[in-house]
């Protein structure tokens, strides 16, 4: 049995996809499970229980799969034929990536929508579930996602925190997010960190930092640089999710590194901060994820309320 999944999206969309990779590979545990998408981001998953092997989505032969009477290149036609049951999450308004995927005689081909629809008020794994209907399968419980790093995923994290002493908690902040509008003041988060440390004077704080949040990193490395302090700058994904399995708290925004580290840990106590997105959906679903939103927008959540949850969870 072979199968793929084609799914695109930013990290926090396939985390939340895992629940039902996860079906799939209960209910045929000796497959071989493929991803087409973009490598780097599931690469956390990738020969880690869920995926066999991942192929890139940035392959221009590809683009001809959304135009109609196109001319398909050979290998893919014979790369996306050589699977007995494709799943899509493509955006495909037009039905013309379906179509073509159809000329390529694969088993079967099964599609949902790459977006949460508006009106959905359940964590969005349960949406994405919807794909396996047709088999029968059904996302009826634990909708959270778990991740199982490599054990040379684990000697990276434990090489990374080398010389740190064993009783140091560790309270690890991501203060970047996939749109402004998501994010905490940095001045917030300059304040939180020196509080929280202060309340909890065993801790270390990581700063995460991705390719997108160079200029805030770098505001709250001069902020805390008297404090105890280490920075995880641009590490791959597997690492990172091994060392926030180490992790005594967490604190971010509605991000994919939020659902990184709820999925690095199911009993990781997490602070997530909400801003226009809906935390029903968007949200880990976890019970020690606790979700902080401002009266309107995060501009308007107070340090002092982060603090007070962020301590008693220390």
């Amino acid at each position: 049995m072979r199968i793929l999944f084609i799914r695109g999206g930013a990290l926090g969309d396939f985390i939340v996809t895992l629940p039902t990779i996860r079906l799939v590979r209960e209910q045929w545990s000796e497959a071989h499970i493929e991803l087409l998408g973009q490598p780097r981001l599931v690469e956390i998953a990738t020969q880690r229980y869920y995926l066999d092997a991942v192929r890139s989505v940035d392959r221009g032969p590809l683009s001809a799969f959304f135009t109609p009477r196109a001319v398909l290149d050979p290998a893919w036609m014979d790369y996306i034929g050589s699977f007995d049951l494709v799943f899509s999450y493509f955006y495909d308004p037009d039905g013309l990536f379906e179509a073509n995927l159809k000329r390529c005689e694969p088993g079967r081909i099964l599609t949902c929508l790459p977006r949460v629809p508006e009106d959905f008020n359940r964590p969005a794994a349960y949406h994405f579930a919807r794909i396996l209907e047709p088999l029968g399968l059904e996302l009826s419980g634990d909708a959270s996602s778990e991740l199982f790093p490599s054990p040379e995923d684990k000697d990276a994290a434990n090489a990374f925190l080398t010389g740190l002493n064993p009783s140091t908690r560790l309270v690890a902040v991501h203060p970047g997010s996939g749109g402004e509008n998501k994010n905490w003041p940095i001045e917030f988060w300059a304040g939180l960190g020196r509080d929280l440390l202060r309340a909890a004077p065993d801790a270390t704080l990581l700063l995460i930092e991705g390719e997108a949040d160079a200029e805030r990193a770098q505001f709250l490395m001069e902020s805390w640089k008297d404090l105890p302090l280490l920075r995880a700058r641009w590490l791959p994904l597997p690492i990172l999710a091994a060392l926030l399995k180490r992790a005594a708290l967490y604190l971010g925004h509605d991000s994919g590194i939020t659902h990184l580290a709820a999925a690095s840990r199911k009993d990781l106590p997490i602070v997530a901060l909400f801003g226009p997105t809906n935390p029903v959906v968007w949200a880990p679903p976890r019970d020690n994820v606790h979700v902080l939103q401002g009266r309107q927008t995060l501009n308007d959540l107070p340090v002092a309320d982060v603090l007070k949850t962020a301590a008693s969870l220390l």
